[in-house]
């Protein structure tokens, strides 16, 4: 808490060290509770227990608290306790940073930052508080509503009936965004029509269900033997879903409510749907709409900052998917806006998490380095290499812990992380000045 004398606030009131016990007579349990009943009222009663261990009682007018700038310590959050045969954190090889071995399963992460989780071991208090602290929207993974491939895929009993649970969240005003990350022959087929009928049907708070393929690394010792789709199986998931999107959107829903993942349009070499079709792209951060998104931002800047016709001093260093995502739609949309000379891209395997890991955002400094040497005669230092901004944390590191800084310096090149605009970074990293109209 930054001191509040500092607001006016006189220090016997309420001071750093305090800690809050309870707000508008209702017990704090977390933020939540504090932002939600801190806002309800023309003055807000807080419990507080003084540093020496002194119960008080403090009411303050709405508008001094809403002026207050009260850090609170880290959330003590849930763990996953289900065992998916898939679980990204359970396929990470040994070694790395605590944080990444870390599973949640918390409602409060779902509605602050948009984390999955089950919803198997909220208790029913708990579905009582998101409804009424309109706790909107809620992120679930559902994968399947067969309740015995329920228990195959999350490796444990069910101990709430998703349809119910769901149900009664969207019954209470939630909005509710589902995933369903199918596993060849498991919860595929059949078991998917159930998933997306069954789950458009229950509320029209049910509002997405998006459709994702299993990824599995190289790291999979103890766990069930798995595979990953093959690139001739993907038409017919994405017939299948497509002939959903198009039923959905002309029925009384008015949506497709089902969104493919880019992965199934890239492995079927097939276009990716227009802007318009991923309906504000509300599981972008699933893989839902990244390659049109991308496109549409690239569109946008070359007209906001136009772009040189010489890129080939440039290389771009991306996983086998964005090899892919390039070569089909953002090269040929750089060649009709003008560009003569295309960037040099550099397809890294990754050799960390196995080949069957093919997206940018798990791409490791270190393969990202191996990859441009094995290209490149130089070494990578002749040119601009560009790295994926999705494969650095929020410290801006790898997964692997190097800097583009550690990577410049391997390469002997200057590494660019391209964040705010790709055709900006491409624009102010061009080996001419001569640009397109």
């Amino acid at each position: 808490m930054k001191d509040p004398a500092d607001f006016g606030l006189d220090p016997s009131v309420l001071r750093v060290g305090d800690k809050i016990i309870a707000v508008a007579g209702v017990k704090a349990e977390d933020q939540l509770d504090w932002h939600f009943y801190a806002s309800q009222g023309k003055t807000v009663s807080i419990t507080v227990q003084r540093p020496d261990g002194r119960i008080e009682e403090v009411t303050l007018p709405s508008d001094v608290v809403a002026r207050l700038e009260i850090w609170f310590r880290a959330m003590d959050f849930r763990r996953c306790r289900c065992k998916c045969p898939f679980c990204f954190v359970d396929q990470m090889p040994k070694g790395m940073r605590k944080s990444l071995y870390i599973k949640d399963e918390d409602f409060r992460l779902s509605f602050l930052y948009g984390n999955f989780t089950t919803m198997n071991d909220t208790t029913d208090e708990e579905l009582d508080k998101i409804i009424h602290q309109m706790n909107s929207p809620q992120w679930v993974s559902v994968h399947a509503i067969d309740e015995e491939i329920r228990r195959r895929v999350f490796g444990r009993p069910m101990k709430r009936r998703i349809v119910d649970t769901l149900r009664r969240l969207a019954e209470g005003g939630i909005v509710v965004h589902t995933q369903a990350v199918l596993v060849p022959g498991l919860n595929d087929g059949e078991c998917l029509q159930e998933t997306i009928e069954t789950l458009e049907g229950v509320h029209p708070n049910i509002a997405t269900l998006a459709v994702v393929p299993v990824g599995l690394t190289r790291h999979r010792d103890g766990l069930p033997e798995l595979r990953s789709y093959r690139n001739e199986e993907m038409p017919a998931v994405l017939d299948l879903v497509e002939q959903y999107r198009d039923r959905f959107l002309a029925g009384p829903r008015g949506s497709r409510f089902v969104f493919p993942s880019d992965e199934w349009y890239v492995g079927d070499r097939r276009p990716v749907p227009a802007a318009d079709a991923y309906e504000g792209f509300p599981q972008l951060d699933n893989g839902v709409g990244m390659i049109r998104n991308f496109l549409e931002e690239i569109e946008a800047d070359i007209d906001a900052f136009s772009i040189a016709r010489a890129l080939g001093n440039i290389r771009i260093v991306t996983g086998r998917l964005g090899e892919r995502t390039f070569a089909d739609y953002v090269f040929p949309l750089l060649d009709a806006r003008g560009v003569r000379s295309l960037p040099e891209l550099v397809a890294a395997d990754n050799g960390f998490f196995g080949g069957g890991v093919t997206c940018s955002g798990l791409l490791v400094g270190a393969d990202m380095i191996a990859a441009v040497r094995r290209q490149t005669a130089d070494g990578g230092g002749a040119k601009v290499v560009f790295i994926p901004p999705n494969c650095l944390n929020h410290d801006g590191v790898t997964i692997d812990e190097m800097t583009p800084e550690d990577i410049a310096q391997a390469l002997g090149a200057p590494v660019v992380v391209p964040e705010e605009s790709f055709v900006q970074a491409l624009q102010e990293h061009a080996g001419g000045s001569d640009t397109a109209q």
